[in-house]
């Protein structure tokens, strides 16, 4: 019982992580976003759409908000892997015990007929 009570603090803790990490991805997105529109903005004088994006794509500020974006979306890949993890064991845990606690309803009851 001590194991599963861990195994789901675990969990728990995992999920709170989780949920952290995917804040912080929006918060990356956003700034992303952002950086793209003022870079947009600043490339306004080339002659087509293309060619906008590409200024704007190559914009150093751009470039270091990909980057934390793509940061952000690792940490909540990893830490999304990590909650699954410990959730599924918590599960096998659960329904381990579930099992045992049911067994031995049924092996007192058979004991109490044997010879």
């Amino acid at each position: 019982m001590e194991l599963f009570v861990e195994l789901t603090r675990w969990a728990e803790y995992a999920g709170t992580q989780l949920a952290a990490a995917a804040v912080d991805e929006k918060d990356a997105e956003a700034v992303l976003e952002h950086c793209k529109a003022l870079a947009a903005v600043k490339a306004k004088n080339e002659k087509s759409v293309t060619a906008q994006k590409a200024a704007a794509a190559s914009d150093e500020d751009v470039k270091e908000a990909d980057a934390e974006y793509r940061k952000a979306y690792a940490v909540r890949k990893l830490t999304e892997a990590i909650y699954s993890g410990a959730d599924r064991k918590s599960a096998v845990v659960s329904r381990e015990l579930t099992r045992r606690i049911g067994r031995s309803d049924r092996e007192g009851r058979a004991s109490r007929w044997a010879a």
